[in-house]
Order: structure tokens, then sequence, then C-alpha cells
């Protein structure tokens, strides 16, 4: 199953087929996407509805039949809106290192950018992305070997055309960069229970707290005491539908001490209450 608060550091698929597929809608407990990492490439694809992702510097606002490449250990979070998202999750490093002709190809995901919005304008990207998802879902008979045939297959077109981000560090280093939250992301992440404040997380990026807390608010469009909160709500929804807690319990294991205050930043975050919540989405085998 894909939690979304571990998902920088789970390992996908098999050691022989590291490539998992998911699903996600809105009764998915990790609908909204938090800022995190992996070491793994990731391909996002849009079903329905638009989906605005934040990946290291820039935004990427998705519509219906977009799609969205995600380098390793590049940290991103997305934000849906009446969306339907798929996504695959690969460690193509491994697998081309692991490969003695294919291992030469391996700086790809080290020394280059490969080109992280494809649209049905790139028509023959666009054609083997989509091919490549609907492998991945109908899981007919041969589905792993046309699954890895046709990541090969895109990696030969990202080489065939070039399609490689420009080198703009000077223009990069004119903006916040994101890379430099991931230790507050990972704190966030380990110790989001725990009583967290403004000063121990830009303690973590070595500025103080008013510097801090303008510049994360510029790149997550979230103060960091919004930013917590928001990532408080959202681990609690894991606990009330997958784990089937009650709602004093989700409120304690997310780390809010008063139920009552949990019950009411939970109705202002999704416009509902935890219990309501949890009796939408908790018959649903769609997690």
């Amino acid at each position: 199953m894909y939690h979304w608060y571990d998902f920088e550091n789970i390992k996908r698929g098999s050691y022989h087929f590291p490539i998992e597929f998911y699903h996600v809608t809105k009764k998915h407990p990790r609908y909204v996407m938090p800022y995190h990492w992996h070491q793994e490439i990731e391909i996002i694809r849009i079903v329905e509805g638009s989906l605005t992702i934040y990946l290291d510097e820039k935004e990427y606002q998705l519509g219906e039949g977009d799609y969205l490449y995600v380098p390793q250990n590049a940290i991103h979070g997305g934000f849906p809106s009446d969306c339907v998202y798929q996504c695959i999750v690969c460690d193509f490093l491994s697998m081309l290192q692991n490969n003695a002709f294919f291992s030469s190809y391996s700086d790809l995901f080290t020394d280059k950018k490969i080109t992280a919005y494809y649209s049905k304008k790139d028509t023959e990207a666009f054609s083997i992305l989509e091919k490549l998802f609907v492998t991945m879902k109908n899981r007919a008979d041969g589905w792993q070997i046309s699954t890895i045939g046709c990541l090969f297959q895109f990696l030969g077109i990202v080489l065939e055309k070039h399609y490689f981000e420009e080198n703009s560090e000077e223009k990069r280093s004119e903006k916040p960069n994101i890379n430099r939250f991931q230790k507050v992301f990972q704190l966030i992440r380990s110790k989001y229970a725990d009583p967290l404040t403004l000063e121990s997380m830009a303690a973590e990026a070595h500025m103080s707290p008013n510097y801090f807390s303008q510049i994360f608010k510029e790149i997550t469009h979230y103060t960091p005491i919004e930013y917590l909160l928001h990532y408080r709500i959202e681990y609690s929804k894991y606990l009330l539908c997958v784990k089937n807690q009650s709602v004093s319990e989700a409120a304690m294991h997310s780390g809010f001490n008063n139920c009552a205050y949990y019950i009411k930043m939970f109705k202002k975050t999704t416009g509902i209450t935890p219990n309501k919540y949890k009796k939408l989405h908790i018959p649903s085998k769609n997690f």
C-alpha cells in the first residue's frame, strides 16, 4: 500500500522488478502530496481534474492527460483540485547499473536533468507514456516485459529528441532553493507529533525565524506552522481510514493534544468533521 508519509523510504516493487503503480483519488489517504523526496524516479499522469506540483524551484499546473517526470531525490509536493492522478515510481538507475551495456547511460540520472513536463504536443513521448500507464494498470500477460520496454523506449526518446532542461544555474541561484529545506521537511516527517516550533524548524535551515518563515511561504505557499498543521491533518486521515483509529486516537497520534482543537482544524481544512470523513472513506477499498 502507498502511504504518503513514508514515501521517500519504502522499497518499490521487488528487487528484480523495482517498479510500482499507484492510482490516487479523493478517497486515498495520500490524496494531497506533501513535500517529499525519494531515490527513485517518478512519473505522474493526470487522469481527471488538475494538480499543482511544486518540483524544486518550479511550479507546474497539470491538467487531464499531462505527465510530469520527477527525477530521483528531487523535493516535490502536489495539491490536487477534483483530481484523479496516477504515479509510477521506479528505481530506473539500479535497473541500468545492473546491466553492463546500459550502465553507460546511468549519467542521465545524475549529470543531466531530463525535461519534466510532457503533453499531447510531445507526440512520441506522450504515446510511450500512455502505453506505460495502461500496461501497468491492466497487467495483461507479459505486462512486466512491456513495462520495462516502455521505460527504455521513453529513455530512448529523451536521448533522440534531447529532452533535457537547459542549464540555468544563474537563474536558479537568484531564487529560494527548496532543497535548502530538505532537513526541515525531514524534521516535520519524523517529529510531526512533537511540539515543533517555528524556532526549531528555522534552526534546521540555519535561518532566523522571520526570514525562514518568509522564504518557506514563498516556496511552499504555506507558513511553516500552517504546513505542519496540514501535514498532521493529512496523516490523521491515514490513521482514521487505514488504521481505523478513533477520532481521539488519531488526534493524539498525529500531534494534537486537544481533541476539540483537532476536530475544529480538521473541519476548517476539509470542510467536514473527522468522524464524517471516516464514515465517507473507510468503506472504500481504493486505498
